[in-house]
This record gives structure tokens, C-alpha cells and sequence, in this order.
């Protein structure tokens, strides 16, 4: 694949997003965000997001004007409403917040309520944790549902991820997965190539397990299973009422009345353990956790991996050698450049 480097692709994003209506810092969060999430390998929500948010932002989807409404603060909490505005840039907005309140509180905690879609959840938690703070995240949007209850066969919920950053004396732990046993994209992506699923990961609109992603969209719909599956899902449903109930009924965005997609709740959460048994003690502890996984003899070929070390390496690799973006991708921006009159970097014009 063509490679870019970040900060010319961060420019783009930028540009085209203003061209789109939004106001420059705003457009620029977002392309921060997207351009880090590439760098950290997760493709689907990296620059990849761009033509979509770009849509979005030129329907009303992401609100191109319009400002934070505070709910209520305290010295240890806020709680916005943030109608469609762009998510990226209430995020940072939100983390900067608590971030400051940490200054005089061990535990701060923020709800959101209906900002857009806010991307890869572990993006935002890499600065947090290297700050050696602990914090979670949970995110949801209640204008989706393709998860049912465990035992049920009418979606109710969706994928409901959940992420956490755990310091260490080294580079933290980064956990971000959904709560289903996997992601709407994912099933999507074989209903677009027409491939069978490789397990039984959905079941179809009478409550049976299906192979089949085109189950998805019939009527009744098909729902996608709870982490843990036909076996365990109730372990995953568990988990993703969490997300209801942090995500979105703390926020006060939930599933009461008619949503319309686009909409995000949050729910994040930063801890200072220097005010518990203190900062040392637990990165003492953490640490040497890593150790023991790391030590734990293979069950297969590979080592060991703790969740977010992929994504550092990623980071590393991509940073010096640039960004990986497909030759589709690349021609999309080329396409959208023209037409909003903007000249992208040159190392389009040499991947073209």
C-alpha cells in the first residue's frame, strides 16, 4: 500500500473537514485523532473514517456549529451535552477538563451525552496512560441496536466497547474491545464480499444460529452474539449493560425515545493512584504483572502479547516509515481534494 507520512495526512484531513463546514479546531482534533489511530494500526477507524465524517459533517450528521452545554461540575466530575458536535474534538475538550481536575481530586469522571461518533476508543487513552493514570471508557450510540439479550432474538443492544488504560513503569496496558463477540464492521465486511461467516457468530431473525451476514438485514433482522457466544454470551451481555448503563443512562442519552444514528453516549473515568496506596506501589504492582505474562511460556507459536503493545509497535514502525493507506483511499482524497478545490500533499500525486 502507498505510504504518507502522518503530518501531511493530518493537514488533509484537516482541510477537507473545514471545506466540509467545520471550524479549523475542530477539523483539526479530528484529524489528530484519525491520523493517530492509523498510526496505532487500526485501520477501520483511521483515515479510512475520513470520506464518511466528510459526508457526515455535509448532511448535519456532526454538527458544523453549535457548543458544549454544561449539565453540571463539580471539582471532580462534568456532564455535557454536546449536540452532534464533532466527537474527536469533544473528547480532547473532555480529557483536557479532567485532566486539570486530577490537580486537586484522586478520582474524576466525565458523561457525555449525544456528541458524534468519537472513534477508536484506545486513541484517546495512550496519552492518559503514559501520564500513569488509570482510566476507562465506555461508549455507546442508542440509534443502533444488533445485539439481543442473551436468550433473545430481538436486538436491543450493539457492539458496546469498552476500553481502560493500566500504567505501568513502562508503556501501558490499552484494552479496547466491544462487548459483542465481534464488531458491526466486521459482519458487514463479509456481507459486502458475500463471504460465509468462518463461525457461528450471529444468529438469524427467528433466534438460530447463522453463517449468514445477509441475515443481518432481513426482517426480523438477525442480531450479532454477546461476547462469549451460543455458550457464554451471557458473560458478554453482562459487559455490555455496563455500557448502558455508564455510557449512556449516567450521561442521560439513552434508549428511551427514538434515536437517530450518529449520536454517541460516553462515559470516562480518570484515576490518580498516588492518592490511594500510592503511584509507586501500583506501577510496582502493574509492572510486574506484565513481567508474568510476558513470562508465561507460549501455548503456541507466539509469545505472549498484552493489549496496546501491537499498537505501539505500529505506532513506531509508521512514524518513521509513514502511514499505510490503500490505493482506493488514496484516490477517495485525491477525488475530494479536487473537488473542494484543495491541493493534497504531493505524495499523492506520486502514489497515483
Amino acid at each position: 500500500m502507498p505510504l504518507f507520512a502522518h503530518d501531511e495526512l493530518r493537514i488533509l484531513a484537516r482541510d477537507l473537514l473545514v471545506a466540509a463546514g467545520l471550524p479549523q479546531p475542530r477539523a483539526a482534533a479530528m484529524a489528530d485523532v484519525m491520523v493517530t489511530t492509523d498510526l496505532m494500526g487500526h485501520r477501520t477507524h483511521g483515515i479510512a473514517f475520513l470520506p464518511s465524517y466528510l459526508d457526515r459533517v455535509q448532511s448535519g450528521v456532526i454538527a458544523q456549529s453549535g457548543e458544549i452545554q454544561v449539565i453540571s461540575e463539580s471539582p471532580a466530575h462534568l456532564a455535557w451535552h454536546t449536540p452532534r458536535l464533532p466527537g474527536a474534538w469533544v473528547m480532547q475538550e473532555a480529557i483536557a477538563a479532567l485532566l486539570g481536575k486530577l490537580e486537586t481530586q484522586p478520582v474524576v469522571t466525565a458523561t457525555i451525552a449525544n456528541c458524534s461518533h468519537i472513534g477508536s476508543l484506545q486513541t484517546y487513552l495512550k496519552d492518559i496512560g503514559e501520564r500513569k493514570f488509570l482510566a476507562q471508557l465506555m461508549v455507546t450510540d442508542p440509534g443502533v441496536i444488533s445485539v439481543a439479550p442473551f436468550g433473545g432474538a430481538d436486538p436491543v443492544l450493539t457492539s458496546n466497547p469498552i476500553a481502560a488504560a493500566i500504567p505501568t513503569h513502562d508503556q501501558p496496558i490499552l484494552i479496547d474491545q466491544s462487548t459483542s463477540l465481534v464488531s458491526n464492521a466486521m459482519i458487514a465486511g463479509y456481507g459486502r464480499r458475500g463471504e460465509a461467516l468462518p463461525g457461528d457468530w450471529i444468529l438469524d431473525g427467528q433466534g438460530q444460529p447463522s453463517r449468514d451476514a445477509a441475515v443481518m438485514e432481513q426482517d426480523p433482522p438477525g442480531t450479532i452474539l454477546p461476547l462469549g457466544g451460543l455458550d457464554f454470551g451471557y458473560k458478554g451481555f453482562g459487559f455490555g449493560l455496563m455500557v448502558e448503563a455508564w455510557g449512556l443512562a449516567l450521561s442521560g442519552h439513552g434508549r428511551r425515545t427514538p434515536q437517530a444514528r450518529g449520536g454517541q453516549g460516553v462515559c470516562l473515568q480518570i484515576i490518580d493512584s498516588a492518592a490511594f496506596a500510592g503511584r509507586e506501589a501500583f506501577l510496582d504492582e502493574t509492572t510486574e504483572l506484565v513481567r508474568r505474562c510476558h513470562a508465561s511460556r507460549p501455548s503456541g507459536s507466539q509469545p505472549v502479547r498484552l493489549p496496546g503493545e501491537r499498537a505501539y509497535a505500529e505506532h513506531a514502525r509508521q512514524m518513521a516509515e509513514g502511514i499505510e493507506i490503500s490505493e482506493a483511499l488514496a484516490q477517495t482524497l485525491r477525488d475530494r481534494s479536487k473537488a473542494a478545490g484543495i491541493t493534497p500533499p504531493a505524495a499523492f500525486s506520486r502514489a497515483a
